[in-house]
């Protein structure tokens, strides 16, 4: 209990250190790029009166719960929030017609400044549920995890909003909050996703549903995955055992498929830093629905300042275990594990960091190279 307590404090330390680092304001004090606990869920049959009154649910009880933060509202048009202006967005939205897409959301920015608390959704229209998924997002403040019970109420959340619009995929994690649909914040977007391999890239993700029909995202803190995906992962039970070595991995039902969680609390990572073995092995086991590529992760690229296809099919691979140069004998070994030499059949074994790597009698030390090897076994 008491490495769990203090794996949490390290962690929370960390991410307080890094979200400084990862806020920028304007020269008069507003929020433009700051760190936040996002949560993106694709479904379908968005133009229907039954899923549009669950999304009436989603929002009034986000509404309820985080009322003081609230300052701002779209739906058809930018407006101040208020109670009123509320209830006439949430009975607009039920009333409207299924051919219809649906875009609303409430925040607690306006939309030139970097929320701490936002839900929108993008729903498709009714020609569009065949060959498109509608996209709900809710941002909350990363400290919500400092707060005692904050990761339950995270989890609880996500499990609700699964629930309500029966997710068929989506995430959970750390990422960059920026103005809604300002492009000139995504190089900040791209240079702090080159340094921390644990963000999500997230800045139009109803743009990239077209490349999600069929595929994940990916793995992140909280990977959603609906009954289809778990079936083409050959079903909950083999998903368990494959990554029933991760003590990190935690697995929870929803009524529409599972929630897995890697870690207790979301990781940002760092540049060069080797994934962690749950994300490894996490990434590995989903490389059956996992998408290769969104074609580019920001949705206007800036050239040489933000992605591009080239950058975009490399975060999508970020989880990967790179190849180790070999290293010559003489050298002390740089990562402990299994390493062989092509200079002596069954020269494999076990080297821990620092120990020297061995020559062979009647071959030069020069030429004597010795491999990572990527199995463990």
């Amino acid at each position: 209990m008491s490495e769990t307590v203090s794996e949490i404090v390290r962690i929370l330390g960390e991410l307080r250190q890094k979200a400084e680092q990862l806020t920028v304001d304007s020269a008069k004090g507003v929020p433009l790029v700051r760190l936040g606990l996002m949560t993106t869920l694709y479904f379908k049959h968005g133009h229907t009166a039954e899923t549009r009154i669950r999304l009436e649910a989603c929002f009034n009880r986000f509404y309820e719960a985080f009322r003081p933060f609230l300052k701002w509202q779209a739906y058809k048009h930018t407006r101040k929030l208020s109670p009123s202006s509320f209830a006439t967005c949430r009975r607009q939205m039920l009333e409207s017609p299924a051919r219809e897409p649906l875009v609303w959301s409430i925040s607690s920015a306006a939309p030139t400044e970097a929320a701490t608390h936002r839900m929108c959704v993008v729903g498709a229209g009714e020609g569009q549920n065949d060959t498109d998924h509608s996209c709900l997002k809710m941002i909350l403040p990363w400290t919500l995890l400092e707060e005692r019970e904050g990761a339950k109420t995270y989890e609880g959340w996500l499990k609700y909003l699964c629930d309500q619009v029966r997710s068929e995929h989506g995430y959970g994690g750390l990422a960059c909050i920026m103005p809604d649909e300002d492009a000139r914040y995504f190089p900040l977007e791209y240079r702090f996703a080159q340094e921390h391999t644990g963000l999500m890239v997230d800045a139009g993700p109803h743009m990239e549903s077209l490349h999600l029909l069929d595929r994940i995202k990916g793995a992140s803190w909280y990977t959603v995955l609906g009954s289809r995906f778990v079936k083409v992962l050959g079903g909950n039970d083999r998903l368990r055992r494959q990554l029933s070595a991760c003590s990190d991995v935690v697995f929870q039902s929803y009524e529409a498929g599972l929630l897995v969680r890697n870690g207790l609390l979301p990781m940002l990572g760092e540049k060069g830093e080797a994934p962690s073995k749950s994300y490894l092995a996490l990434h590995n086991a989903l490389a059956a629905v996992r998408v290769r590529t969104t074609g580019c992760l920001h949705p206007y690229p800036i050239r040489g300042r933000g992605f591009t296809e080239q950058s975009t099919a490399h975060w999508y691979v970020r989880f990967e275990e790179k190849d180790k140069p070999p290293v010559s004998a003489g050298q002390p070994c740089p990562h402990a594990g299994y390493w062989f030499s092509n200079a002596k059949a069954r020269s494999r074994r076990f080297f821990n960091v620092g120990e020297i790597m061995p020559a062979f009698e009647h071959i030069k030390a020069e030429r004597t190279k010795w491999f990572w090897s990527h199995d463990p076994e």
